[in-house]
């Protein structure tokens, strides 16, 4: 009896023991829940007193960027280029065969300086290096009789002031430009940096018949409203005695000489709607001027030398696809007299083949895809071919028009951009001509250019 009650009472011990372990043991692992659950609160805690540390820092980061944005009321621009070329090229107007010359040139190298006195006054000044050097320059020119070597002093050398404007602000619809300003004639003026054309040299068609980048002194009034913009210019002219057969009126920008004469002036309208720079625009142009007053020796012309130019011009962007284009056609009023004037104007040197068009003509037209996501690059690489022609005599008041400078030509190439401030180009072209006994020519070219903005 004794042993039955002492195994009773041991196991009501064992069984007593053993519920207190499992209650310690519930407790514990509740204890063991609640420091987890204190746990999670307080990373989520860390987590977000972490993220209002760092939202509070890009605020104050972008506080002192605002605030220096605000503070900063100048910034300077600059872009360049450098060209390598293998062409076969005519070295003068009796040569019927072509040959192949290899040549390197640092095109230009630009710094633009702005300064944003107020909200509503800015000045801007453009200064352009070209061809790396300062000072005198010996050029040959094979369309000089024969081919001849010229020596030229191009404004001091060729450190050229391509802008120095005043620009007045009125409101969202009325700005003023006033000073040394661009005339808004042809795409050149619009897109003239690296990463603005496609091609390995500016266009070459636009060059034929005017200034490239074309600047003069005066005013331009600027209106914009609904997406439309209309420029009206008043600006200083041409000189037509450096008019040539075979850049028609561009040579007879007056960048050449200390003093630029004024009895002549240009009025310029052009009609935009869209964006060109941004890649959907289209506008008009419209030049006219004369050009006889401006000669140094105007006694020598009979005649205003008016000059008149009409241009279309756009540009569209579609996704990866760009296309741009151009036309432009001009006319000369008196071609004859001042071809007459200036083969007897002492020191001109115009050569036997001075005949100037009293209608010219010029377009071009490229095509362009950016194909890094059909490559799966890192970076945009175009694809690109560009057409072009030019014709700066083809018409003229006496006589047959040569076909000598009549041709167009079709290139193919790249444009790669490592960085988006640096472009590499690669092309390959032919050039055609009218003249019959003149053989198509190609080249091959290589560019780079940069440009940035601080």
């Amino acid at each position: 009896m004794n042993n039955i009650v002492k195994f009773i009472a041991v196991n009501v011990l064992l069984f007593v023991h053993h519920q207190s372990v499992a209650a310690s043991d519930v407790e514990l692992e509740a204890e063991i829940l609640k420091q987890k659950d204190q746990l999670q609160l307080i990373e989520k805690q860390l987590a977000e007193l972490k993220t209002t540390l760092i939202t509070a820092e890009e605020q104050r980061q972008g506080d002192k960027l605002s605030s220096h944005a605000k503070a900063k009321n100048w910034q300077i621009n600059s872009y360049g280029s450098v060209l390598y070329k293998n062409e076969e090229v005519y070295r003068n107007i009796q040569d019927t065969n072509p040959e192949r010359k290899a040549t390197t040139d640092l095109e230009r190298v630009v710094l633009e300086f702005v300064y944003d006195f107020d909200a509503k006054w800015q000045v801007e000044i453009e200064l352009e290096y070209e061809h790396g050097g300062v000072g005198s320059t010996l050029e040959y020119d094979g369309f000089e009789e024969f081919g001849e070597f010229e020596t030229e002093i191009e404004a001091g050398g060729e450190v050229i002031v391509e802008k120095l404007q005043a620009k007045y602000k009125a409101n969202d619809y009325f700005t003023v430009k006033m000073g040394h300003i661009f005339v808004p004639v042809g795409l050149g003026t619009d897109l003239h940096k690296p990463g603005q054309y496609f091609s390995t040299e500016r266009y070459w068609s636009e060059a034929t018949l005017i200034p490239q980048v074309w600047h003069e002194t005066g005013i331009n009034l600027i209106s914009s409203w609904q997406g439309f913009t209309a420029q009206t210019l008043i600006t200083t002219g041409l000189n037509s005695e450096y008019f040539r057969t075979y850049q028609w009126v561009a040579t007879g920008h007056q960048k050449r000489f200390e003093q630029v004469n004024a009895d002549d002036l240009a009025l310029t309208l052009r009609l935009d709607y869209g964006d060109i720079k941004a890649g959907k625009g289209f506008g008009v142009s419209f030049y006219t001027g004369n050009t006889s007053g401006n000669r140094n020796n105007s006694t020598k012309v009979v005649g205003d030398g008016n000059l008149t130019i009409f241009g279309l011009h756009g540009a569209y962007s579609y996704e990866n696809w760009q296309v741009r284009g151009q036309y432009l056609f001009g006319t000369l009023d008196d071609s004859e007299a001042i071809t007459n004037a200036n083969k007897t104007t002492p020191g001109l040197k115009p050569g036997n083949f001075a005949q100037l068009g009293s209608e010219a003509e010029s377009s071009f037209v490229e095509l362009a895809y950016n194909s890094q996501a059909l490559l799966n690059l890192k970076n945009p690489l175009y694809l690109y071919t560009t057409y072009e022609y030019a014709n700066p005599i083809k018409k003229v008041d006496q006589g047959n028009a040569t076909d000598r400078f009549n041709k167009e030509s079709v290139a193919f190439g790249i444009n790669y951009f490592p960085i988006k401030n640096i472009v590499l180009k690669a092309q390959v072209a032919q050039q055609m001509y009218a003249q019959s006994n003149l053989n198509n020519s190609s080249s091959f070219s290589l560019s780079m250019g940069y440009f940035f903005s601080i």
